[in-house]
């Protein structure tokens, strides 16, 4: 995995649907539905493939817990996936509340 340290802002108007879904953590469309991106939460990446970018991991760990329109299953299964990321990037995971989602203590 490739992290960035490069400032952020989210790329969702700068790509498709499709790609936009692909760079984010949570994608709350339904399977063989075209994409929407409005059901695509919590990006981390500036376009698919692209490295990760630490800042958005940070502002991910802010939001998940806002994220609405999204199952519970979905939400932990993007915080484990947040806290793997985290980790991997040497971001430490202080919050109780996003390892507690993430199933992870």
């Amino acid at each position: 995995m490739k992290f960035t340290n490069a400032s952020w802002s989210t790329p969702e108007s700068n790509l498709t649907p499709e790609q936009f879904c692909s760079v984010c953590l949570i994608d709350a469309n339904e399977k063989g539905q075209d994409k929407v991106k409005s059901k695509c939460k919590l990006p981390i990446r500036s376009r698919p493939g692209g490295p990760i970018n630490k800042a958005a991991l940070r502002n991910a760990a802010g939001r998940i817990f806002g994220t609405k329109g999204v199952s519970a299953e979905a939400k932990a299964k993007a915080a484990r996936s947040l806290v793997r990321y985290m980790r991997a990037a040497g971001i430490e995971v202080t919050s109780e509340k996003l390892l507690q989602l993430a199933g992870r203590r």
